[in-house]
């Protein structure tokens, strides 16, 4: 007599084995962090000490110098904030005020480079910061954010082996 096996067996049976798969992965994603990578000052300070905070709206929406009072290590990246309230709003969602690329320029990582940037210069994309060497390399990013976006995203994984900010 052969073993029958529902539709709904072989349903959950698919399911928990995705999750099996699937969770190593996850897992190790969150642990990968290389700031060897990121664009840091001799101080390991990113951002070239501006606020990451401060170019999102409820920031300010405009560049900030950070001060050293409100000075935060993160992961091996020091960060200068414009203000406690900024510094504690980067501690509720760190993902999204982080840089991306690792506070290289958008167009340059699109290209498959790292090149410094101007924190002046910069898009918000959704939830991320992109930041740019020059005005043109940001109008180019502009032009097509997405299609950069998916360029930049893979080679900032295959430069770092950092998953992108999202």
């Amino acid at each position: 007599m052969k073993n029958k096996v529902s539709v709904r067996q072989s349903s959950w049976m698919v399911l928990l084995l995705a999750s099996m798969v699937s969770l190593p992965a996850f897992a190790h994603s969150d642990a990968t962090r290389n700031p060897a990578e990121h664009n840091l000052t001799r101080e390991k300070v990113g951002l070239k000490g501006f606020d990451p905070v401060a170019v999102f709206p409820e920031g300010g929406g405009a560049p900030q110098a950070g001060k050293a009072e409100f000075k935060l290590d993160y992961e091996g990246v020091t960060y200068l904030f414009a203000s406690d309230e900024h510094r504690e709003r980067f501690l509720q969602d760190p993902a999204k005020y982080e840089p991306t690329y690792g506070g290289w320029c958008a167009y340059a990582m699109a290209q498959g480079s790292k090149v410094d940037i101007q924190p002046d210069l910069f898009t918000i994309s959704g939830n991320r910061a992109h930041f740019f060497v020059s005005r043109r390399a940001k109008q180019s990013f502009d032009r097509d954010i997405a299609d950069h976006e998916l360029r930049a995203d893979a080679n900032w994984k295959r430069i770092s082996g950092e998953d992108p900010r999202r």
